[in-house]
């Protein structure tokens, strides 16, 4: 605790000393991977301070907050401050160019895999490299974009904000017209070269069209006097009366697209959004949910079918079904293996036990005690354990990274709630995937539905994975249950990745993404809570060897890998069976 406290301190004296105001009291400080306060990139957060007029950026960054992609479009805008602020101060300070190399290299060494999925780790990677002086390997529409980001020294606070707004609007076509033209809102399908139009280059951009963002122009913050306040307020008013119309015009559409692809919501819209008021907080404030069945109205499913006819994953859960069969014999193995694990459990559960009580069955050779020492216990009681009202819930990971394996994975769903079926135990199915900014939760069988095990085949996996909000559902879900008893399972490859971030601020582009630490921190905190309430977290293991640790971290001891499908039952048998006994 003393560490961590002289290293906030250390960060914050870093921050004082760039921006030369030690009134300042900075919203974050960085930290390196070992907890210690970065040099560089805190002399980055005091120069902005130093060199801008910084209440325009807070105004820039919270109004970039209505967007659900402001995480990405922040991180853009703190590779261009970091550019600029370094050529500011590189003359008076020489030592940032030792410590530019060390922090590029450092931010080099945690990207491994720059793509188009995360498009803004490539950004990054070329900036950096470009910081080391190399000449990165980059397509065309990333330098024309880094070439334009990449602010100068000589560039004031409204000059760079304008040239992030005409960023904003020229790359990725973010402007209210838009809304009236049949197209999708994903930032990753946006960025494709068909969506480029480099004759709109930001010289050439038609001055006649004032970009949506551009709303900072220095005449909004100064009050010179209360006319000029009202009317600008006026104003405003229109722009945010107009900007909640844009964005549930927006919203309207994404969730029809969710429902076209996924299925219509098992939930009113009114209660799901009351249920994403208590879920979707936090780390999670500008995600959704979407609860479905899977189901299609007769309406949508013709629109549906069109859409998919290219789609190779659109026959998977007739595929599930052909593996499932076609190695019937070794799955029937594993349900009776792992039926008769459980079994055994629950019988052990369930012995009897005796104990001296003043009532039941006569002890003859221990009457005397009555009479001599007052003792009344001269019966044998039987008392019989119980375990109690026991649910099962088993959550399976149904994002991209599952795709080669979807077969095995409905499999392995199957041959659990089959088993735990066969023993009498309620247990409730479904799988989660995020699209866009929605987590999908499809439902396939619940505690009641003891026949409906077969559905676990239409298990289908795309998209990404926002662990720690389908964990956090899935909980809410149980809390709700009135089982004495509850034990969620997970089956996933623990890689959390979904591009739309963590809601928590713009201050480094490096730290909001909802993937490695900050998205594994986020479902092992969620996995704490639900311990917290009493609720069993089990994970059955789908990933990678290099992927063991993150799953250890999150899960902990309560963990399973299946090394060959053989030894499913009796590696899960014994998972299920040391929780069994705990109860």
């Amino acid at each position: 605790m003393e560490t961590q406290s002289r290293e906030k301190q250390r960060a914050a004296n870093i921050i004082w000393n760039a921006a030369g105001d030690y009134s300042f009291q900075p919203e974050t400080k960085a930290y390196d991977q070992n907890g210690k306060a970065d040099l560089y990139w805190n002399y980055i957060l005091g120069a902005v301070r130093k060199y801008y007029d910084y209440p325009q950026f807070q105004l820039f960054f919270y109004d970039l907050k209505k967007d659900r992609d402001h995480v990405f479009y922040e991180s853009l805008t703190w590779i261009g401050l970091e550019n600029a602020c370094y050529e500011k101060g590189k003359n008076d300070r020489p030592v940032l160019e030792d410590l530019r190399r060390i922090f590029s290299k450092n931010v080099l060494d945690r990207i491994y895999q720059p793509s188009l999925y995360y498009l803004v780790d490539e950004i990054k990677t070329a900036h950096f490299r470009r910081a080391l002086g190399q000449s990165p390997q980059m397509r065309e529409q990333v330098a024309a974009i880094l070439n334009d980001l990449e602010f100068d020294g000589t560039m004031n606070t409204i000059q760079i904000i304008d040239r992030m707004n005409e960023i904003i609007e020229i790359y990725f076509h973010f402007n209210p017209a838009s809304v009236k033209k049949e197209r999708r809102f994903d930032l990753f399908e946006r960025f494709l070269p068909r969506e480029f139009s480099f004759a709109n280059r930001l010289n050439k951009s038609n001055p006649g069209k004032k970009p949506f963002l551009k709303r900072f122009k220095p005449e909004y913050n100064e009050f010179s006097s209360g006319v000029a306040f009202e009317e600008n307020n006026e104003q405003l008013d229109h722009q945010q009366n107009y900007w909640i119309n844009f964005i549930g015009q927006i919203e309207h559409r994404k969730r029809e697209d969710i429902e076209t692809r996924y299925g219509i919501s098992i939930l009113p819209e009114s209660q799901t959004i009351a249920l994403e008021k208590i879920l979707c907080v936090e780390n999670h404030k500008n995600s959704h949910l979407h609860i479905t069945r899977g189901e299609f109205p007769p309406a949508r499913s013709e629109i549906r079918e069109a859409g998919n006819r290219k789609n190779k994953n659109l026959n998977q859960p007739k595929k599930n079904r052909q593996r499932y069969k076609a190695n019937f014999a070794q799955n029937h193995n594993n349900i009776l293996r792992l039926t008769s694990k459980i079994k055994n459990a629950l019988s052990i559960q369930l012995e009897s036990s005796f104990v001296r009580s003043e009532t039941g069955r006569l002890i003859a050779g221990k009457v005397w005690r009555s009479s001599y020492l007052h003792d009344d216990k001269i019966f044998l009681k039987e008392l019989k354990n119980d375990i109690g009202n026991l649910s099962v819930d088993i959550l399976l990971d149904a994002s991209g990274s599952q795709m080669n394996r979807q077969e095995i994975l409905a499999a392995e769903g199957f041959i659990i709630a089959e088993s735990l079926t066969r023993c009498q135990i309620p247990v409730s199915v479904y799988s989660f995937c995020t699209k866009s900014d929605y987590t999908i939760i499809n439902l396939f069988r619940d505690y009641d539905e003891v026949d409906k095990n077969e559905r676990i085949f239409n298990y289908q996996a795309s998209g990404c994975n926002r662990d720690g909000l389908a964990i956090r559902t899935a909980l809410h879900r149980m809390k709700k249950s009135s089982y004495e008893h509850k034990l969620l399972i997970v089956l996933s490859d623990v890689k959390p990745l979904d591009p739309q971030g963590i809601a928590c601020g713009g201050f480094r582009p490096d730290q909001y993404a909802y993937a490695d630490a900050p998205g594994v921190n986020d479902t092992a905190a969620e996995v704490r809570k639900g311990r917290q309430n009493g609720i069993t977290v089990l994970c059955v293991f789908t990933g990678l060897d290099e992927d063991l640790p993150t799953a250890k971290k999150i899960y902990g001891h309560d963990l399973a890998r299946i090394h060959s499908p053989e030894k499913f039952a009796d590696v899960v048998g014994i998972l299920i069976q040391n929780v069994l006994h705990s109860f």
